[in-house]
């Protein structure tokens, strides 16, 4: 009885002496150590820095040593070596130590000191797979299904904790091998899962599935993601300076010829909302001639690319737009028709007289100025672009738009008067600006009806 005593007696006192250790520092060296609860040294001062003992009957503190962190025991013994570079690291590994779990079920990355080169090692510091990697992150998961995120060759994958490659090494960042490793833990949409990167070789774009499978061919100079939910199946993507868009599986959905990504989103959006796709245009430019035309959602030519430039259809749907041919612009419907000759100076004049078109207007109801290319001078056409006051004038203005006392300022002999739709000067041409005829003009047509 009295050595049972004894042994119990022996065991407090040991306790009351561990729970007296004491973090303290040395002034002189400013190293950390333990003190006892005398104030005398019982774990020397030599750690660049250490946390209060924690645990309980294998109670253990975490400590920095050459740079490093680790863990000591209650004597001062090294039980976690210092490997890690963070003392949260250092204490996961301390708090395997002290449930006593067997050294090698948990794993931990940790960096070769000799040549930077990182591997995986147990809560004792032992390397379990060797340092062979440029970068390593903690274990994520249950067995059978854990992995962690490792670098090689600059890029990133996965190994399960055999340290078999689970993912291979093709993603460019750690966070999306990371996306890849929790879609292997979950063994979901293996079919639809799909992230971009990039082919080393060739620094084209393409995307692979979680396992780091090439599933779209790297041959795209940009990209954009299909998206987290795994319903979205289709992805923009560049190539030769021009966007289109693909599927899940790389089948071209539209080609890439749209100026930009939004552009290209947009035509798939068409489809997608079960729009009228036969009616549906949208200007864009050939690579090849750097002419305009219309192409269809999925990137095909409707209207030939033969203009200088083009202007979007009525919510690319509408019945007319305007195109510019040697200079000058006309009005054209969805067939690629012209409604009007290219005669007009500006795009918004040719889009009034394809308005007029597209409103059934009574031909000549709005007469535009146009400038002879040939002869040098001035007359009025109809929205079909045909003469209807010959060119004879020097210069020439929109008509006041009422229909029933139409007037327009026009130049001749060097002076500015008004005439009427028929071409005859109804104020005289006596005026040296254009401004001052539209205004004896505006008088004129407050007084007449015809």
């Amino acid at each position: 009885m009295k050595k049972i005593f004894s042994l119990v007696a022996l065991v407090c006192l040991l306790m009351l002496n561990t729970n007296a250790q004491t973090l303290s520092m040395q002034s002189s060296t400013k190293l950390y150590g333990f003190k006892n609860s005398d104030g005398a040294w019982q774990i020397a001062p030599q750690f660049q820095y250490a946390f209060e003992f924690q645990g309980h009957f294998k109670r253990f503190a975490v400590v920095k040593l050459d740079r490093f962190w680790g863990c000591i025991d209650n004597r001062g013994k090294m039980i976690v070596r210092n490997i890690f570079h963070t003392s949260d690291e250092a204490e996961a590994a301390g708090k395997e130590w002290e449930k006593g779990d067997e050294p090698g079920k948990w794993l931990y990355p940790a960096q070769n000191p000799a040549d930077g080169k990182w591997g995986f090692v147990d809560y004792y510091g032992n390397w379990k797979f060797e340092p062979k990697y440029d970068g390593a992150t903690v274990f994520v998961g249950q067995e059978p299904m854990s992995f962690a995120a490792v670098k090689t060759a600059n890029r990133w994958g996965c190994i399960d904790r055999k340290g078999v490659m689970v993912i291979a090494p093709v993603f460019m960042e750690k966070e999306h091998a990371d996306l890849a490793g929790k879609q292997w833990i979950h063994g979901r949409h293996y079919d639809t899962w799909r992230y971009p990167t990039k082919e080393k070789e060739t620094g084209k774009w393409g995307y692979v599935n979680y396992l780091g499978r090439w599933v779209v061919t790297a041959e795209y100079e940009d990209y954009d993601f299909f998206g987290p939910d795994h319903n979205y199946i289709y992805a923009q993507v560049k190539r030769d300076g021009r966007w289109g868009s693909i599927d899940r599986n790389g089948n071209v959905v539209s080609k890439c010829i749209f100026y930009t990504r939004e552009d290209a989103d947009y035509a798939l959006s068409q489809k997608e909302h079960g729009r009228n796709l036969a009616d549906w245009r949208l200007p864009v430019t050939d690579i090849a001639t750097g002419k305009y035309g219309w192409v269809d959602y999925e990137g095909e030519w409707v209207i030939n690319p033969i203009y200088e430039d083009a202007t979007h259809f009525i919510n690319d749907t509408g019945m007319f737009a305007t195109c510019k041919l040697d200079g000058l612009w006309a009005s054209i419907d969805n067939n690629g028709e012209h409604l009007s000759q290219n005669c007009f100076t500006l795009s918004s004049e040719a889009y009034q007289a394809g308005y007029e078109w597209d409103n059934d207007q009574e031909l000549g109801h709005w007469l535009y100025p146009i400038k002879n290319k040939a002869t040098g001078y001035w007359g009025y056409v109809n929205f079909k672009g045909q003469w209807v006051i010959q060119p004879t004038l020097e210069d020439a203005k929109l008509f006041i738009k009422t229909w029933n006392n139409r007037v327009a300022p026009a130049k001749m002999d060097g002076r500015w008067g008004c005439i009427d739709h028929t071409g005859q000067f109804v104020v005289k041409n006596i005026y040296t600006t254009s401004a001052e005829a539209y205004e004896a003009a505006r008088r004129w047509a407050e007084k007449q009806k015809f």
